[in-house]
């Protein structure tokens, strides 16, 4: 009991700081946008969630809660989404939507968007994390998809308050139900979101590109490395089916349609 203790007072504290101090920060430099209220708020309070999680995997490991075969390439992954994401949130172009739209601007306009760089970048990054970490080319090609497309998932689902944070709860539950083995990385970072929907929820910020893309990583990584091949092939096939519906219709409208997701996405604002 004294481990996961640790690690849930220690990612309560770091959250309950980040929330004191960052948003004004944020808005100090100005980093704010109109939410779809039209009220101006900070954007990329999300930069929490990379400074506790690896604050938290640091610690865990000193502590030997983590193995370094666990921590060192999520603390990789976290550094080098956290820097697209602070770049897409600080620069980014949200004319072209989806992979297609920012590659269409880049093969067709001669237009380089911060989403294209996003893209291209994180292919790279957890293409040779995985390279190292893998024992076969087929386990270096499903951990690569199912990263790359958890990461962009819990983007495209960032774009009403707590609508991204209650799909990432729900799926950091679900994986805990798929083996307890990891409950000690799990729970803290649970903790983490459920912090941070109630300030969500009640649209005071925008965790921003830099926090959708540390919590997709985050959780596609866990599962990259714990679990066993059907449930990565399955999962990363129902991600890219996910994908591809959402380049051709809108994930808000399909909400909109079914009353279950409608209510349990305006459930708490």
């Amino acid at each position: 009991m004294l481990p996961i203790t640790i690690l849930i007072l220690v990612s309560f504290i770091l959250s309950k700081i980040g929330f004191k101090l960052i948003p004004p920060l944020l808005v100090e430099a100005e980093s704010v946008a109109p939410n779809f209220k039209g009220d101006k708020i900070p954007v990329g309070y999300g930069i929490i969630f990379s400074l506790n999680l690896i604050v938290i995997l640091i610690l865990g490991t000193l502590f030997g809660y983590y193995s370094l075969q666990q921590s060192i390439p999520l603390i990789t992954l976290i550094l080098a989404m956290a820097f697209v994401g602070l770049l897409d949130d600080a620069f980014g172009n949200k004319d072209s939507q989806g992979f297609s739209g920012h590659f269409k601007s880049l093969l067709f306009e001669r237009r380089l968007t911060t989403g294209a760089i996003k893209a291209i970048f994180s292919l790279v990054i957890v293409f040779f994390i995985n390279f190292y970490w893998n024992k076969s080319y087929f386990d270096l090609f499903i951990n690569t998809l199912l990263i790359l497309l958890m990461s962009n998932f819990i983007n495209l689902l960032d774009l009403r308050p707590g609508r991204a944070l209650k799909v990432t709860l729900f799926l950091l539950l679900a994986t805990l139900g798929l083996g307890l083995r990891n409950y000690l990385l799990i729970i803290p970072i649970v903790i983490m979101v459920l912090l941070a929907l109630k300030f969500d929820l009640q649209a005071k910020g925008m965790m921003g590109d830099i926090g959708s893309n540390v919590l997709g990583v985050t959780l596609g990584g866990i599962l990259a490395i714990n679990y066993g091949i059907y449930i990565r092939a399955s999962i990363t096939f129902l991600l890219f089916s996910i994908h591809l519906y959402s380049e051709f219709h809108s994930l808000s409208e399909l909400i909109k349609s079914n009353k279950i997701l409608l209510y349990l996405d305006k459930l708490g604002r």
